[in-house]
């Protein structure tokens, strides 16, 4: 039992410290999302005027105020960085190889904050694919090679059957002149694409599919006129 005791009050005080750890910002890791070749800023959770702030690329320093001093950048950022007195750090231009953690330091702050940059390519409109059985149209929609924070949206007035995000079922195919539209997201830009369900199917199979249809109609025609006559005219 003494043992037990000693081990809980060893995880309360370490869980204890942990969690006043990150109630000081360590473990505070705010996501940015920016558009690649655009600019983006980059700002402390903390609001306030900075006499002195740092920021690093993971163990790399790239940007740095001091009080009385120029504004200093380093690396890549040499000739694409700006700081201000809150301590927004803002990258122009947008490259790949910005993506990463960024960390805060500062005799202003308690603790280090940390951000992470993703850098995220504006979508293309997405590339739209269908196949017929004969039956059913199968719609599959293409949206970015890089599928990091990618949403599908499906745009159709009738029913359809979710496969996967970026595919869709319709059953049982009535109607070839509506338009189904496939909507891509990302946190940094959409798009969208759209098909005429008849660029899916082929001619001899549309021009059953109106025969049937006519035939159908024909049909409930017959019987509507037959309960009329039973029920109105004995």
């Amino acid at each position: 039992m003494a043992t037990e005791f000693f081990v809980t009050k060893i995880l309360m005080g370490f869980a204890l410290g942990l969690i006043t750890f990150c109630n000081l910002g360590n473990c505070e890791l705010v996501e940015i999302f920016g558009l690649m070749s655009s600019n983006v800023t980059l700002s402390p959770l903390q609001k306030m005027e900075f006499k002195d702030i740092t920021w690093k690329k993971g163990k790399n320093k790239v940007a740095e105020r001091r009080e009385n001093v120029q504004d200093s950048f380093f690396g890549p950022f040499e000739k694409r960085g700006r700081l201000d007195q809150s301590g927004n750090f803002t990258i122009l231009n947008l490259m790949a190889s910005d993506e990463g953690q960024y960390e805060i330091e500062s005799l202003s702050l308690t603790a280090s904050e940390t951000l992470y940059l993703y850098v995220l390519e504006k979508l293309l409109q997405p590339d739209l694919y269908c196949s017929f059985d004969g039956e059913n149209i199968t719609v599959s929609c293409n949206g970015s090679e890089d599928s990091r924070f990618l949403n599908y949206e499906w745009l159709f007035p009738g029913s359809y059957v979710i496969m996967s995000p970026s595919k869709v079922l319709l059953r049982n195919a009535e109607d070839f002149q509506q338009t189904i539209s496939c909507v891509t997201r990302n946190p940094v830009s959409t798009n969208e694409s759209s098909l005429f369900l008849k660029t899916c199917v082929p001619e001899k199979d549309q021009t059953r599919h109106r025969f049937t249809l006519i035939g159908s109609v024909l049909f409930v025609a017959f019987i509507t006129v037959v309960l009329y006559r039973t029920t109105v005219l004995g």
